[in-house]
């Protein structure tokens, strides 16, 4: 029977911006932003889906750089004090009516909200929220994939093959140490495609990734299929297209579901807009403006130049329309493109950063939410996890997916990597080029070192992994982020080089040790001879 599948994957994802030494910077408000705006809101409407027995099938890749933030008690503690700050702001906002009538009952909702996020935060989920994605992992509505341990853009370090297989086994042991499931798929971050990674990624027992559609349509022989099935590379390892064209149905201007006038405008939030003295309750405006959650007008107000307040429930009357004009839409092309492929099953795999749902489109997890319960009353559409629609489809059957050579390709808006590699921040790559290669040379120098050689070690890795994630060049762009992101990347790079030299001098500052493994506790688990050469 030929089927029509949609499958979403969500990129959970943030650059790792723990510092026990600064709490309130910028940078933490990130994480704690996502966890209240997307996270928790996905958790409940996951909750209130299985409460009702509505199938919800979707597959989300945690980076461990999130996922060991998300499980860092001095984060989870900060995240608390963090709510507890909003809370009681809120209420002495109300209690002495300090905005108008439309304002305060704006507030109310949001104060509402917030102490939600506190109550299943802390009393439900006991400040790990990681326990529950993994819960309804096991109950099979949820496939958790696996990613690579920094956000690595893996074809700019095609030429080092220790580094592609460092990041995918450290990633693969992030994953055991956060998850009870057994990943089949492997997030590729930024969807960075190189050929032959198909060979790196089979070695660790995956069986599919995703790419974007470029790298199959542009190959030299492009599937019969298009992007509506996954095809395979010439050692059976299995691929699914990304359909970018479905990005435009969110966010191309005047057309995209995330743009409706209705819905709320996240970025006129009181945190750039307030007085610092004002602000004071929330947080230290010295150290930074930064997104707050307290927003109370639409988006129409950037159209007509005035103040439109937002309306909740027009919101959730617009989000009933588009979530059904969402699954007209893809049926719709879904059965255009079986019959094309006379018949056959058929997919449109849809990926998406994983902060878009609610922290960047704040109705986004209800939109979402409402998609799942419009789908399990149709039955012309529904979902499927990747590992599902490969079973369903192709296995035990006579049926094989087409062999396809995909070329170098990202989901970046220029397709290749000119956010990554450019006069802002192209200088990075030659310092991670060749720490790297020194790395390599550590790992085969020493291989059986114990005890404080092999913590020295450890720290090496660590650190260069760290060096190696895009967020740093990607935040290079931006002059609101380009400093933090050049300290950040200097941190790490100095201190990679100080084990170095420091191993080369046969002498290593057991206090600069301590404190680097205080400061980054990322990855206590890694183990420095990931970098050795296959032998």
């Amino acid at each position: 029977m030929n089927e029509k599948k949609l499958v979403f994957i969500l990129d959970a994802h943030l650059p790792y911006v723990r510092d026990p030494d600064h709490p309130g910077m910028v940078e933490e408000s990130w994480l704690f932003n996502e966890l209240s705006f997307t996270y928790l809101p996905l958790l409940r409407s996951f909750t209130a889906l299985e409460t009702e027995g509505v199938p919800f099938y979707i597959a989300i890749a945690f980076s461990p750089e999130l996922s060991e933030m998300l499980s860092d008690p001095l984060l989870q503690n900060r995240y608390m004090a963090h709510l507890d700050h909003s809370i009681d702001y809120a209420e002495y906002v109300i209690e002495n009516n300090l905005l108008d009538e439309g304002r305060t009952s704006l507030l109310k909702v949001y104060l509402n909200v917030l102490k939600k996020n506190r109550r299943d935060f802390v009393d439900i989920y006991e400040k790990n929220i990681l326990k529950k994605f993994d819960y309804f992992s096991e109950r099979g509505y949820l496939e958790i994939m696996a990613t690579s341990a920094t956000a690595c853009f893996f074809p700019l370090y095609s030429d080092i093959q220790e580094a592609v297989n460092a990041q995918i086994e450290t990633g693969l042991m992030a994953h055991r140490a956060h998850f009870d499931s057994i990943p089949d798929g492997f997030w590729l971050p930024a969807l960075g495609w190189f050929p032959g990674a198909e060979k790196n990624l089979k070695a660790y027992g995956f069986r599919y990734s995703i790419v974007e559609n470029i790298a199959l349509l542009f190959s030299d022989s492009p599937p019969s299929s298009g992007v509506f099935s996954p095809v395979c590379c010439e050692n059976g390892f299995n691929l699914f297209p990304r359909d970018s064209f479905a990005s435009a149905e969110f966010f191309k201007e005047g057309k995209g579901y995330s743009l409706n006038p209705v819905y709320l405008d996240v970025d006129n939030d009181i945190g750039f807009e307030m007085d610092v003295a004002d602000l004071a309750p929330l947080f230290d405006a010295k150290m930074g403006r930064r997104i707050t959650g307290f927003r109370y007008m639409a988006r129409a107000s950037r159209e007509n130049g005035g103040e439109v307040l937002y309306d909740p429930a027009a919101a959730a009357a617009q989000i009933d329309k588009d979530a059904s004009g969402f699954l007209d839409s893809c049926s719709d092309l879904l059965s255009k493109a079986s019959g094309f492929l006379e018949g056959e099953s058929v997919c449109r795999t849809c990926a998406f950063n994983a902060s878009f749902f609610g922290h960047d489109w704040y109705e986004g997890v209800s939109w979402l939410e409402k998609v799942f319960r419009l789908a399990a009353s149709r039955d012309d559409i529904s979902f499927s996890t990747p590992s599902s629609f490969l079973k369903k489809k192709y296995e035990n059957k006579t049926v094989k997916p087409e062999t396809v050579n995909p070329v170098f390709s990202s989901w970046f808006e220029t397709g290749y990597a000119d956010e990554l590699l450019n006069n802002s921040n192209d200088w990075i790559y030659q310092y991670i080029k060749k720490a790297t290669e020194r790395m390599v040379d550590l790992a085969e120098r020493f291989p059986n070192d114990t005890g404080l050689k092999e913590r020295v070690l450890n720290m090496a890795a660590k650190e260069l992994l760290l060096t190696q994630s895009l967020e740093w060049p990607v935040l290079m762009n931006d002059p609101s982020t380009s400093e933090y992101a050049r300290y950040r990347f200097e941190e790490s790079i100095k201190a990679f080089t100080t084990v170095y030299e420091s191993l080369g001098s046969n002498f290593v500052s057991t206090e600069w040790l301590t404190d680097m493994e205080r400061k980054h506790r990322f990855l206590p688990f890694i183990n420095y001879r990931v970098f050795s050469r296959r032998k």
